[in-house]
């Protein structure tokens, strides 16, 4: 199995996909840079062999596979059914990962990776290496929930107020924001920017730094007045100081 082949059916499965929606188009670009996300990371590791990367390229690919024809997104809703089952659904039931590779030794690592990519714990008692992978995929996440807000601002970013007490209090004991306390669009943005704080490793600390997500986002604001915009300005140094010490 090579990454080539997994480009292939990914191409010929998105042709039934009407990609004139806006959303089916953010969701093909990011599962692109999602699956270079993934191999990037790992490569960072000595544990992983070249077919075991491109397992994990295959999963970061696939993980959105089943929710292309969504007609718009918002990753603060909170929504009843579980979206990670479509995938799997498309992958294993409706048969397209056997069209892939005949190879079933994966199967349990590509549904676990898939299913926690979005969940904010692991299952027990799995190896380790099935935990890194399912690590990686969450920091693909984060990394893609921050550039999404960059890219495809599906947050308001009219910023009329400070954020809430609870949400502030929370943001600064570095804790990733439950999205639940949201009370205004100040929220909304320390909810995504608190993604980095729940990030596993030091490269993805690194990413964040490097593609200057957190100034970029900061940068993006439409602020009220002088005195809210010096509150997310200190908010950006200390992010950027944050992730500094994490990658030093």
């Amino acid at each position: 199995m090579k990454s080539s082949r997994l480009l292939k059916y990914f191409e010929e499965y998105i042709k039934k996909i009407d990609m004139n929606n806006t959303w089916s188009k953010a969701k093909y670009f990011h599962s692109l840079k999602s699956m270079d996300l993934a191999r990037n990371i790992a490569s960072n590791f000595n544990i992983f062999d070249e077919e075991e990367l491109v397992v994990i390229e295959l999963i970061a690919l696939f993980h959105d596979i089943g929710n292309f024809e969504q007609k718009n997104y918002n990753y603060l809703d909170n929504q009843e059914e579980d979206s990670t089952m479509k995938s799997i659904h498309v992958l294993f039931d409706e048969g397209l990962l056997r069209k892939i590779t005949d190879e079933t030794k994966y199967d349990t690592l590509i549904k676990l990776g898939i299913f926690c990519h979005n969940k904010d714990a692991l299952p027990k008692n799995i190896d380790e290496k099935t935990a890194c992978v399912c690590n990686i995929m969450k920091d693909v996440y984060k990394l893609e929930e921050l550039r999404m807000v960059i890219n495809y601002p599906y947050i308001d970013n009219r910023i009329n107020d400070y954020p809430s007490t609870l949400v502030y209090n929370d943001f600064k004991l570095f804790n990733k924001v439950n999205s639940k306390m949201s009370d205004n669009n100040a929220d909304n943005i320390l909810i995504a920017l608190s993604n980095i704080f729940d990030l596993n490793y030091r490269s993805s600390c690194a990413q964040v730094l490097e593609k200057e997500y957190v100034t970029k986002i900061v940068n993006s604001l439409i602020y009220e007045d002088k005195k809210i915009e010096k509150f997310f300005k200190q908010i950006e140094s200390v992010l950027n100081n944050y992730l500094k010490k994490k990658i030093s």
